[in-house]
């Protein structure tokens, strides 16, 4: 299995400055104090694209790099944070994407690829438990990279939560003893996200991990773990940039494969006019199968934005004076746009004045005119 990393978007708030207390003069997570660490992005001007609470004294690594596919990219983020004493590391590796759908389309569609003796996508895998998950897929990653967990045990599935977004979020760990001795927990958090479309259900949800190890007290240092997940807010205006650079990469990966598209149909068909016109015939079938696989194709990739759209919490919005189609922020009840600045945009559960103070409210686009 191939995994593709991408540190997910956990929140959308505004990072203010964090004051911090005098050094601690224990490890005990309870009484040290913590430092507001900003992750970089290199490719951005080395802006902050989020932020996290981790130990005053540890020592931090970060890498921030992107895979691409075509124009659009995947985030790989890895953070490595280590005690002064070396003794104790936590480990935040890239999160793992996945999709997966399953129904009669589906399950029908899925069937015919495999007689034909074609795989399914390494990304396509069908949603689990952490626990599941870990003992089935990331250990093994773990072995291939010289880190192969012994002695497993204190196996530990939290019970499942459902966010404000509608997402079922899990948590779940497997404690073992890596190569060098030390105790480790192996934990994965999980958001899934889902949609029934046409009797069909499907799901896009992303693996979180990070290996907490120590020769000391695991339960102790693995607090600093939840500490730092739990505390990580994304930069907004890093979160604009990144989605208006995506959108583009989607942009001009369409564009390139409708231009080699059409080159490919245009030497069709000077092809064809050299033919008989039982060839002809044979072109025109073909034609009417591309239009339907054209049409299935066009579902998919609307239902790919709509999934991608509700893992990054954002919805499409669009301006009624101008009919312009934008992505922000989802979770609130009113969303408005300068009128004199149509690059500002500002979200409340309360309604404005408009009109009086140069806002136009936009209008939620439904699902089924994504």
């Amino acid at each position: 299995m191939r995994f593709r990393y991408s540190l997910p978007l956990i929140a959308c708030f505004t990072i203010a400055a964090t004051g911090v207390g005098p050094a601690a003069e224990t490890e005990k997570p309870s009484a040290a104090p913590y430092r507001l660490l900003g992750v970089l992005d290199p490719d951005r001007d080395q802006i902050v694209a989020f932020a996290l609470k981790v130990p005053r004294d540890w020592q931090v690594q970060q890498s921030f790099k992107r895979q691409w596919e075509g124009a659009v990219a995947q985030n790989r983020i890895y953070l490595s944070l280590r005690s002064p004493d070396g003794n104790s590391q936590i480990e935040y590796l890239p999160a793992a994407a996945y999709v997966f759908s399953e129904g009669p389309q589906s399950n029908r569609l899925r069937a015919q690829l495999r007689a034909r003796g074609i795989p399914a996508a390494p990304n396509e895998v069908q949603p689990m438990p952490p626990v599941a998950y870990i003992k089935q897929m990331f250990l093994s990653y773990l072995a291939q990279n010289n880190m192969a967990l012994s002695n497993l045990g204190n196996e530990q599935d939290a019970p499942r939560q459902r966010g404000n977004d509608g997402q079922i979020k899990l948590r779940g760990s497997v404690d073992g003893t890596l190569p060098n001795g030390h105790q480790a927990r192996v934990e994965c958090r999980i958001d899934i996200s889902s949609q029934q479309i046409n009797g069909d259900t499907y799901y896009g949800w992303t693996v979180i991990p990070s290996i907490t190890q120590t020769s000391g007290d695991l339960e102790a240092i693995h607090t600093y773990t939840r500490v730092a997940q739990d505390s990580i807010v994304v930069n907004p205006t890093w979160q604009q940039i990144e989605n208006e650079a995506q959108n583009r990469g989607a942009q001009a990966n369409t564009a390139a494969m409708t231009r080699g598209h059409e080159q490919r149909m245009e030497g069709i068909r000077r092809f064809g006019e050299a033919n008989t016109a039982r060839f002809n015939q044979r072109m025109a079938d073909m034609d009417r199968n591309k239009a339907a696989f054209d049409a299935r194709m066009s579902s998919m990739d609307r239902q790919q934005e709509i999934t991608v759209d509700t893992i990054r919490g954002v919805s499409k919005y669009s301006d009624p004076s101008t009919g312009e189609r934008v992505k922000i922020e989802d979770g609130y009840h009113h969303n408005y746009r300068n009128t004199q600045d149509p690059t500002v945009y500002y979200s409340t559960n309360t309604p404005i004045e408009a009109n009086q103070l140069d806002w136009q409210e936009l209008k939620k686009v439904e699902l089924k005119d994504y």
